[in-house]
């Protein structure tokens, strides 16, 4: 018998609930079922629901208050509006509604009362009836439920139980017990088994992939290996690697051992203008090189061009545990304190903001990015990307590079593909950084989320040259944290082969890794097939994915140069006069000849490197390389039918001209959609009076947007509102015309298309429906003033201007000009 602060709870209130529970068990199909209402998965079962329940929808979603069904199951927490259409039972099912939360996405339950708020757990017990149900998940969603008067306390009390019993807490073996709840049943392995790939997307997983890849770049000289194919060489590589055409598999075998877990120099991508971009590991230094050996690692770093720059990414980049640390405050900062529901105040917000160090961490990706991009630009070179292991700061930097110059990289199916080759299965180790074992939390980081995250403001900036959306990557986003795919539950393309074809194997030095097991074995029921995260049918409906993607206006491409002999770039012809054999680092932002780049040569053993390290005052090596690089762009003659813009820097010469980012202060923003969907929840009042109160930032918003239009009415002589003209942007004030200690929030939204407006700002998002009362925020120190939408000329930037400052060579990360929050 449970005691409430209202009412008793007798056995016999309890009892309708049993018998619908005991309904909720019967009648399963291979389409699913309709109980109550909700279309439940193959084999799932309703644990316990509650009826007149209002969800509290996001500014995204319209704003106020929706009525509906809440359930609870054995996999997720659904709810169904009272006006949705009856779901059809001939259609495929569908993981999760667009209400719906998986219960191991979520982090906390929280149950608010008449006077109290408390975190509950598997082991509370609650002393009052809740009249709010509040989710936090770890994808940084809060999901609020309002519990009407005429809901029965019994109900409510309930699904809070169950809620707080069944969300599976991230611990060793709840994982497996989620995805059998999921994808367990008989019916759903069946529907799993009949699934087909996308066939518009490249995979990377057959020797064909990778050619059809080499063909679509242009790249020649190089060929398809398949030395590895039984991972006896390396077990974190791919079993196909591109490298060049004169090196024999017989001759390659023996460079494995020279590179920390066996990860070799690799192809990539290739550049229209003929460069390559190349990764690796770290150099083993304690093995003896012999003369072949050399001679063989020489001409896969070089790939037949005649100069070699190597990207030293260990100390400039931000290390996973830097990564874990800031991302883990940002969580803080955007969730606030989950057991209380209090976040930070606004006068200190945006400083914890700053102390997080994400931003950093993003601007130094990009930064490092483009610094790569431009110096590919140049063509006749390679450019090897180095990490210690490989697998971290090489995936972010080779991915952002192509997506900044590859248009087919901005499109749904092109992204898509960019992720499997170079982070599945490049061997980027998802299951250890996401963690979904709790084995170690010592490797646990979300490199992945910082990568998105920088593509989010690539896209925020440069709106008409993606094809992929911002729902896309907010999709992503929230996938990488539902432990049931097959891309996220691996730390190599082996591991993911051996789980996908239920085989247990051997490793002996003479016949290296074989197969215990038959192939044709059924696999264990205790471990249901998992599907790859892009069969995106399965996640979400169709009226969802249609928001995946925009159309983008079409481009003339150049044809890829198989030679690269078409070159205007001065800079490339410079870095081109180095002897042939060279081979530089470009750190910090300029490139030097280190004795300990490649290990052979420290010995003095090659003439042809001592030989570019004497070149004295005028050789690249002691030039800042990104300013050069910059300098030689702006020189480049433009072909017929391009101009140079407003602010003296040119417009992309052709569609694969880098989208060089902007990177001072307001210019990178915060993920609104995706870090700050919940923040409003969090601070939001427990019983709203109507679906028309505000929140006490919109009411701010909408007094500051009153006190805009009235300046605007002041300053007109006529007293009419005077048509605005954008004045020229120049770089060199770019962004410092802030001087009164001001802080941008807000900056002005981009509407799609090929030509975005950049007169007015959007507040589409935070405008009341009527006007609020006025807030105590509109009575703060005027000294200091918070603007919540950037001024369109000095806060917005165009798609086709291009700016990077000076690089630091003091200094680890760039200190920001202050952050902002983005749309």
């Amino acid at each position: 018998m449970l005691t409430g602060s209202k009412t008793t709870f007798k056995v016999r209130q309890m009892v309708p609930d049993i018998k619908e529970r005991m309904l909720s068990h019967s009648g399963v199909n291979a389409r699913g079922r309709d109980v109550f209402g909700l279309r439940c998965l193959p084999g799932e079962c309703v644990l316990q629901r509650a009826v007149l329940v209002r969800k509290k929808l996001t500014a995204k979603e319209g704003g106020g208050w929706l009525s509906g069904t809440l359930f609870c199951t054995h996999f997720r927490v659904a709810f169904v509006p009272q006006d949705s259409p009856k779901p059809d039972d001939n259609a495929d099912p569908v993981l999760l509604g667009d209400h719906d939360v998986a219960l191991a996405s979520i982090e906390k339950v929280v149950a608010v009362g008449p006077s109290r708020t408390k975190l509950v757990t598997a082991s509370s017990s609650l002393k009052f009836t809740p009249e709010e149900l509040v989710l936090y998940c770890r994808d940084l969603r809060v999901l609020c439920f309002l519990f009407d008067r005429l809901t029965p306390d019994t109900q409510a009390v309930e699904i809070t139980y169950t809620i707080a019993k069944t969300y599976q807490p991230l611990k060793p073996g709840t994982v497996l017990a989620f995805q059998n709840a999921a994808l367990g049943s008989v019916e759903m392995k069946q529907f799993l088994s009949n699934r087909r790939r996308d066939s518009h997307m490249n995979w990377f997983d057959s020797s064909s992939d990778w050619e059809q890849e080499l063909e679509r770049t242009g790249a020649c000289g190089w060929r398809v290996s398949s030395v590895n194919d039984r991972f006896e060489m390396s077990t974190s590589l791919p079993k196909f690697n591109v490298v060049p055409q004169k090196v024999l598999d017989t001759e390659l075998k023996k460079t494995f051992a020279h590179f920390n877990e066996g990860r070799i120099p690799r192809w990539c991508w290739r550049h229209p203008r003929g460069s390559d971009l190349l990764r690796m590991a770290s150099f083993q230094n304690n093995i003896y090189h012999e003369k072949d050996d050399i001679r063989n690692l020489e001409l896969i770093l070089f790939g037949g061009q005649s100069l070699c720059v190597v990207v030293e990414l260990g100390d400039e980049m931000p290390s996973p545990t830097d990564i874990q640390l800031a991302h883990t405050r940002l969580r803080a900062l955007c969730l606030g304190d989950i057991s209380t529901s209090v976040s930070v105040p606004d006068d200190k917000w945006l400083s914890t903001l700053e102390s997080s160090h994400w931003l950093d961490y993003t601007r130094c990706c990009l930064r490092k990015a483009a610094e790569v991009a431009c110096l590919l630009r140049g063509g006749h070179l390679t450019v090897v990307l180095q990490e210690a292991e490989d697998r971290d700061m090489t995936c972010v930097v080779s991915s952002l590079v192509q997506v900044m110059c590859d248009p087919h990289c901005r499109t749904r199916v092109g992204f898509q593909g960019l992720v499997q080759k170079e982070w599945v299965m490049a061997g980027h180790r998802f299951l250890s950084r996401i963690n979904y074992h709790r084995d170690s939390d010592k490797e646990e980081a979300p490199v992945f989320l910082l990568f998105l995250d920088c593509v989010w403001q690539l896209w925020v900036q440069y709106p008409c040259r993606f094809q992929l959306t911002g729902d896309f990557l907010l999709a992503l986003h929230d996938s990488f944290h539902l432990p049931l795919f097959s891309s996220f539950l691996a730390n190599c393309h082996r591991e993911r082969c051996k789980r996908s074809q239920n085989l247990s194997q051997s490793y002996t030095p003479v016949n290296g890794w074989r197969d215990l097991v038959p192939r044709g074995s059924f696999p264990d029921p205790s471990d249901p097939p998992l599907p790859p995260v892009w069969d995106w049918a399965l996640q979400y409906s169709s009226q969802r994915r249609e928001r995946f993607t925009q159309p983008v206006p079409p481009l003339t491409l150049p044809q890829p140069l198989l030679n690269g002999n078409l070159n205007t770039n001065p800079e490339a012809h410079r870095l081109s006069d180095s002897a042939p054999g060279s081979v530089f680092l470009l750190s910090r932002g300029s490139f030097s000849c280190s004795a300990n780049l490649l290990p052979w040569r420290s010995g003095g053993g090659s003439g042809v490197y001592r030989k570019s390290h004497r070149r004295g005052g005028s050789s690249s090596e002691n030039l800042p390389g990104l300013e050069r690089l910059l300098k030689a762009w702006a020189l480049t003659e433009l072909p017929q039918g391009h101009t140079t813009t407003t602010s003296g820097l040119q417009g992309p010469l052709d569609s694969y001209e880098p989208l060089l980012p902007l990177l001072l202060g307001p210019c990178v923003g915060v993920w609104r959609d995706c870090y700050l969907r919940g923040a409003l929840h969090a601070q939001a009042f427990s019983h709203p009076i109507s679906s028309s109160t505000q929140h006490p930032v919109e009411q701010l918003a909408w007094e500051v947007q009153q006190l805009r239009d009235k300046l605007t009415l002041a300053s007109s002589p006529t007293n009419t509102v005077p048509a605005k003209t954008q004045e020229p942007r120049r770089t060199d004030s770019n962004l410092n015309q802030n001087t009164n200690n001001s802080t941008f929030l807000f900056p002005a939204s981009r509407p799609p298309g090929p030509v975005a407006s950049r007169t007015t700002p959007s507040i589409s998002n935070l405008q009341p429906r009527v006007p609020p009362a006025r807030s105590r925020a509109g009575h703060r120190d005027s000294s200091k003033h918070t603007f919540l939408f950037g001024h369109p000329s000095s806060s917005e930037s165009r798609p086709d201007q291009r700016y990077l400052p000076a690089p630091n060579n003091n200094a680890k990360l760039p200190k920001s000009n202050g952050p902002s929050l983005g749309s």
